[in-house]
């Protein structure tokens, strides 16, 4: 594809670009009062505790105690970290660099950044339980176009689900070498849904990158609630990307 082309591709992407960082800040800054209230009410206990013992040396349950509340401090602290830096990088990628991409580990990050967006939709987004347990799928593509790609996709996903529901995600390696990236949504119950919708755009940054996207197509799912026999319509993308380049 020529430079001009390429542009052509790449520019609808740009435009889109700032509104997903506004929709993913605003749930991300609703998520970051979690750890931070965890951090803050940890802390003030581990005073507390050390307060209460009225001795240079705690004694061992005191100490466990303030271990304990460390130990949720620094928990909770990684994750606001982690939040952060995920806004942080997907606010400073550019597209235009075609390489080697785990595929996995982009749409973790995907994940990590809409997650907070949707919750208010009653939405999660977690990735299928898939019995081979791939730790990476490789692809030849650009990561910061596909991490793009599939937030928006997900940030869409409500209108598809308006009771709530999931976002799946599973990405696995085809036959002779192709990568493919299943999203399925899965209502927690039968509200009318319509269509998850692809923007043209997006097909066409798949093809520029060699692959392809499908328009969601309806899916008979089993209710994510556990109950039994209940089959509930649900929508499904799935798109395909190279296989890693071996050059």
């Amino acid at each position: 594809m020529s430079p001009e082309n390429r542009q052509a591709v790449l520019a609808p992407a740009a435009a889109h670009k700032f509104e997903l960082i506004g929709r993913i800040s605003s749930g991300l800054a609703h998520e970051l009062n979690g750890p931070i209230g965890i951090a803050m009410g940890f802390a003030e206990l581990a005073k507390e505790a050390i307060d209460g013992a009225g001795q240079p040396e705690l004694d061992s349950v005191t100490t466990s105690k303030v271990r304990g509340y460390l130990d949720m401090i620094e928990t909770a602290s990684l994750r606001a970290r982690n939040l952060s830096r995920g806004i942080w990088s997907f606010a400073k990628a550019e597209p235009g660099t075609t390489e080697n991409i785990d595929m996995v580990e982009v749409l973790q990050s995907v994940q990590l950044l809409t997650a907070p967006a949707v919750k208010v939709a009653q939405i999660d987004v977690a990735q299928r339980e898939d019995a081979s347990g791939a730790g990476e799928v490789i692809s030849y593509a650009d990561a910061a176009l596909c991490q793009q790609i599939l937030v928006e996709l997900i940030l869409a996903s409500p209108q598809s689900i308006p009771g709530g529901g999931l976002v799946v995600w599973q990405v696995a390696y085809l036959d002779g070498g192709p990568v493919q990236i299943d999203l399925t949504t899965e209502p927690w119950n039968d509200e009318p849904t319509s269509e998850w919708e692809v923007p043209e755009y997006v097909r066409e940054s798949f093809k520029d990158m060699g692959g392809t996207i499908t328009g969601a197509t309806p899916v008979t799912v089993n209710s994510p609630t556990g109950e039994p026999d209940q089959e509930l319509t649900g929508w499904k993308v799935t798109a395909t990307l190279p296989a890693a380049n071996s050059e």
